[in-house]
């Protein structure tokens, strides 16, 4: 028991000295990403729209930020009862974005979804890693590795959602708006930000909902420390019904997500995730549709302001296969190509004492005053 107690010492002590640690580099230059871009993967809440995490900083007016975004989820579920249901493949989404400073403060955005589904390559990896803790999912015994098995969801004779192998096809078209608000010197930053959903992706495909969506929230950054950021964000989702052949009715959806950032270096730093997620189904008594999804993600950024920022994260739920993808693997690249490093006076050097007109005494206490130099002495001749 002593010995334990001096380990969590020791543990409780090197992550005080981490935060804690001197570094020559001043707050600023620490260079953070801001947060990886998660949203709900899980396939069929994919149709909705789930507005992105993201910093509450804004582009500079005239700014260009060009996004790529992929993210690989392997989904495995299967259920009996009023609903039978079969989902065994993964879904890579790719995203091609654009955001525009639009006014100080303000900055517009578009991005496209691109939808593959087929069989994948992530279920060794998933196997051997729930193995190794003992977390095995027995449905995933039913089909083999890295197979197409089905996307389907039926409710009697009733299909609500089927479809098969897609290769890079559009989805719904998303378009964006942010607004940072002016907040006193310490406190977190904060933007207010909205967001519409185009129904561009093929329903039947379930590529989307074939119905707009439209959504309001808000985005907090914070800096506790040098190395720390925090970032939170904050959605409510009204999505547009009823949707599918069975007309399912839908409400209102909320989405929230938290994230710590501790820098490593200069470059580098390390991302922790939380996100969690309810659903706009209701009613249907299968946590498949109607159920809340919790997610834990961790991984690494690497930014080189202002010019070009990368993240790969991995996703793992916390709330069950059924409603939300067993996991997750995001890569995220965001690229500036016109933008301009901000520009600092040099160190030490301030701002230029203006000089009295001609003919006027020099006021007191100036750096030019103590800069003039003094008047010679006259020495009288001895008589």
């Amino acid at each position: 028991m002593p010995r334990r107690s001096t380990h969590i010492r020791r543990l409780v002590g090197l992550a005080v000295v981490l935060l804690a640690l001197p570094s020559a580099l001043a707050a600023a230059e620490f260079d953070f990403a801001g947060p990886a871009p998660t949203r709900n993967f899980q396939p069929i809440q994919l149709i909705f729209l789930n507005p992105p995490f993201e910093s509450a900083v804004t582009l500079e007016k005239g700014g260009i930020a060009l996004l790529l975004e992929s993210a690989e989820s392997n989904e495995i579920a299967t259920t009996q009862g009023p609903i039978t249901s079969t989902l065994k493949f993964e879904t890579n989404r790719t995203v091609l974005g654009a955001h525009y400073g639009l006014f100080e403060r303000w900055e517009v955005g578009i991005e496209l979804p691109f939808i593959s589904r087929f069989g994948g390559f992530l279920d060794p990896e998933i196997d051997w890693v729930e193995g190794l803790f003992g977390r095995v999912n027995p449905e995933r015994d039913l089909f083999p590795q890295n197979s197409f098995g089905a996307f389907s969801v039926v409710r009697g004779n009733t299909v609500i959602f089927q479809a098969g192998e897609e290769n890079f096809q559009p989805g719904d078209l998303v378009f964006s708006i942010k607004h940072l608000l002016q907040t006193p010197a310490g406190w977190p930053q904060i933007a207010l930000r909205g967001a519409v959903k185009a129904p561009t992706g093929d329903a039947g495909a379930v590529l989307g909902s074939g119905e707009p969506d439209f959504g309001a929230g808000f985005a907090a950054d914070y800096r506790a420390f040098d190395r720390l950021m925090f970032y939170f964000n904050f959605n409510l989702v009204y999505p547009v019904g009823p949707i599918t052949n069975a007309d399912l009715t839908l409400n209102p959806l909320v989405t929230e997500s938290l994230a710590i950032h501790f820098g490593l270096t200069r470059y580098f730093s390390l991302m922790l995730h939380q996100a969690t997620y309810t659903s706009p189904f209701h009613g249907t008594h299968t946590q498949l549709l109607d159920g809340t999804t919790v997610e834990l993600g961790f991984g690494m950024s690497f930014a080189y302001n202002p010019w070009v920022s990368a993240q790969v994260l991995g996703i793992q739920n916390l709330s069950g296969v059924e409603q939300s993808a067993d996991f997750s693997l995001l890569v995220n690249l965001v690229y500036r190509p016109w933008a301009k490093p901000s520009s600092l006076p040099p160190v030490g050097e301030g701002p230029p004492v203006p000089l009295p007109p001609i003919g006027e005494p020099i006021p007191r206490g100036t750096e030019t005053e103590s800069a003039a130099p003094s008047p010679t002495p006259t020495i009288e001749p001895v008589k």
